[in-house]
């Protein structure tokens, strides 16, 4: 009798660790390539969205405040220390303390947000909730930040509504990226 027992408990054991493992895993395995969908969608997007007119034809930065560093280049911490100025809208600008940067890659925000969504839409999990935050787009340095965040549930309804229990857990990714320009001399 007491070896019966212990049979069963050890069957009813391995069962229980079976399922953890097969739970843990899927966590895990679908949190890297999470990951890896959202950095690889970034990079995309950013792509998508270089200003490739700005980048032949030049475009002015204006700088609020001037703060340079040790090789005289022009720094900025934030969006609003500057504005830029296109050509078509010369004209229209007070242009004296700005430079015309040529070669420089500036992205397009809007075409950023259109492409990230798309792409990112086409290549989703449809059993999961996801909630996108793009928190930045600069411009000029390129630089964005998005943050994904992944809501599971192993609920059986095909419902759209976005319900949460306790049972649920919550995965967030986080991706900063920026464009690098590479000096070949």
């Amino acid at each position: 009798m007491k070896v019966a027992m212990w049979a069963v408990f050890l069957f009813v054991m391995g069962i229980v660790a079976l399922v953890l493992i097969n739970i843990f895993g899927n966590i895990t395995t679908t949190n890297q390539q999470d990951y890896n969908l959202v950095r690889n969608t970034v990079e995309a997007a950013m792509y998508d969205s270089i200003d490739r007119a700005s980048y032949r034809a030049g475009f002015y930065v204006c700088p609020k405040e001037t703060k340079k560093d040790s090789e005289g280049r022009l720094v900025f911490d934030d969006k609003n220390q500057y504005n830029i100025v296109l050509l078509n809208g010369v004209n229209n600008q007070n242009i004296n303390n700005c430079n015309y940067l040529v070669g420089e890659v500036k992205l397009n925000a809007d075409v950023f947000v259109e492409s990230f969504l798309r792409r990112y839409a086409q290549n989703i999990n449809n059993n999961k909730s996801y909630r996108v935050t793009i928190q930045e787009v600069i411009e000029y340095p390129p630089k964005v930040s998005v943050k994904i965040e992944t809501f599971s549930t192993y609920n059986s309804s095909d419902s759209r509504v976005e319900t949460y229990n306790a049972g649920d857990f919550k995965i967030a990714n986080q991706v900063d990226a920026i464009f690098e320009k590479v000096d070949n001399s």
